[in-house]
């Protein structure tokens, strides 16, 4: 109760002071029309989904407190303006903290460096398959974090961000675990030229997953480089994902995106009539994704191309043959003014074949910042 006063005040204060240097609100308001088929060997199946584009709205400020040091804030908050999902407040990246000429440190819900900084691959507004869907799905946010940002030094810069596990789940054996994460981003910018790197650990994920059995992720990085200066978009990833799936009712587990799509897995499991035991939980499992993007400016118009490859996966040391994919999507964004952009592209991934079925995605976006 104390620290929640102390929390309370502490908000209010400005406010009666108007220390602040002014408060912002900002935020994206973005939808789009999709046209997701499937396909299998007998035929194709088609629906139409109208979507929200990860819309949010946020404010944020500062305080200059002398001697080169300052005051930041912000609370950011997730909305949906197709009426789905239950948005809560500071669902998004939402901390205090404070910056110098030394860099910045900030601590609550916040993004890890892949998420906040990198995703050049990805330049595109959509849902389902008309984007990279599946080699950005561990791009997310921690909780009870800490994150420090370097400055700029000639172009190279770092992050690195820790976050607690306040949790403290039991493994198999009722012994507590420490799934804390830690994140290092590293960064080199220079005339258009790009090249970023994110680790991320994810401490006692094989005991949390022992106990769970709803999928772990060990650790993964990923590497992005590339030129982007009008008129040339290019962009290359490359990320590896080291992790454990979770075994229920004989087939394998995936809440947190080890895997590529645990669907096709458990599909080629079944098609050679395997059921697993609990023991496959304890095996490791890995992913690896290579992705390039490239575009060219033609006045308000950028029109590009993706493709990405999906490697097949390595479970307990031993390769399982067509569990990877291929995707290539091609799109273009059209500038209408600073703050709105209209985005069109249809994507597609292959899974290989054998009745699992591969997915397309058609969509037109459009997305207004303020």
């Amino acid at each position: 109760m104390k620290i929640k006063l102390l929390t309370l005040a502490i908000a209010a204060t400005p406010l009666f002071a108007h220390a602040d240097d002014g408060i912002t609100i900002y935020g994206k308001i973005a939808g789009d029309i999709s046209s997701v088929r499937s396909y299998t060997a007998t035929g194709s199946q088609s629906t139409v989904h109208v979507d929200d584009n990860t819309s949010r709205i946020g404010f944020k400020g500062s305080e200059n407190l002398g001697n080169g040091l300052t005051a930041i804030w912000q609370v950011e908050n997730r909305i949906h303006v197709d009426g789905s999902g239950t948005d809560t407040f500071a669902s998004r990246d939402s901390f205090v903290g404070l910056q110098n000429d030394y860099g910045k440190l900030r601590l609550g819900r916040l993004s890890d460096y892949a998420n906040l900084d990198m995703e050049y691959i990805d330049p595109g507004s959509y849902s389902g398959v008309g984007g990279q869907l599946y080699s950005t799905r561990l791009d997310g946010r921690l909780n009870n974090a800490v994150r420090y940002d370097s400055p700029n030094l000639a172009g190279f810069s770092f992050t690195t961000t820790w976050a607690a596990d306040e949790k403290r789940a039991t493994d198999s054996n009722g012994q507590p675990t420490n799934n804390q994460v830690f994140n290092l981003g590293l960064s080199y910018e220079q005339a258009g030229y790009f090249a970023k790197f994110s680790y991320e650990d994810k401490g006692d994920a094989k005991q949390v997953n022992s106990s769970a059995q709803t999928g772990s992720v060990k650790n993964w990085w990923r590497v992005e480089a590339g030129y982007i200066s009008d008129p040339i978009y290019l962009a290359l990833g490359f990320q590896t994902v080291n992790g454990y799936l979770g075994v229920a009712s004989g087939k394998f587990v995936d809440s947190p995106g080890v895997v590529y799509n645990v669907n096709v897995l458990n599909a080629r499991l079944a098609a050679s009539g395997q059921s697993l035991s609990a023991s496959a939980s304890g095996l490791d499992v890995k992913t690896r994704e290579a992705v390039l993007t490239f575009g060219y400016n033609v006045g308000a118009w950028l029109p590009y191309v993706s493709l990405t490859k999906g490697y097949d996966l390595d479970i307990g040391g031993s390769n399982v043959d067509k569990t990877g994919y291929t995707q290539y999507v091609v799109g273009t964004i059209y500038t209408l003014s600073k703050q709105t952009h209209a985005y069109a592209s249809y994507g597609r991934v292959n899974w290989g074949g054998n009745g699992v079925a591969s997915e397309s995605s058609l969509n037109l976006s459009l997305a207004k910042a303020f």
